[in-house]
């Protein structure tokens, strides 16, 4: 039987990391690393040490940031790739094709999550490539 194990928003986006530059890993080991490396605390939340280290930037008032905090599998794309239009935070193809990606290449990412990032993949290829999405 698979659990499906909610973990904090840092481990998820230290994972997608990861995933991202080829690394493999469990989310397990890597909260467990990270709470013996006193970057987070046991609930998640990051250390003064993680902040003050600068491996770990808050959002502020940054929609985007905050975005991409709520969104994990986003982090590793850079800002440039969004932008804010009356609220809403539009993406272009490439940080479609960049989440989707990520998604893809997860071993934890569940079949349900795979399709859709299938069907994103799809289709982003019939998409104006100069539009935000």
């Amino acid at each position: 039987m698979k659990f499906n194990i909610k973990y904090p928003m840092l481990v998820e986006q230290a994972y997608n990391q990861l995933i991202a530059t080829g690394f493999k890993s469990s989310k397990d080991k890597l909260y467990k690393m990270l709470v013996e490396e006193g970057m987070i605390d046991e609930l998640g939340n990051p250390t003064q040490a993680a902040i003050d280290s600068g491996l770990v930037e808050t959002a502020g008032d940054n929609p985007i940031k905050q975005f991409k905090a709520e969104n994990p599998v986003m982090a590793n794309i850079p800002d440039q790739h969004f932008k804010v239009d009356n609220g809403r935070i539009l993406m272009d193809c490439f940080a479609v094709k960049k989440a989707a990606t990520t998604v893809l290449n997860d071993p934890e990412a569940t079949a349900e999550q795979q399709e859709s990032a299938r069907y994103l993949l799809e289709q982003v290829e019939s998409l104006d490539h100069n539009e935000w999405h």
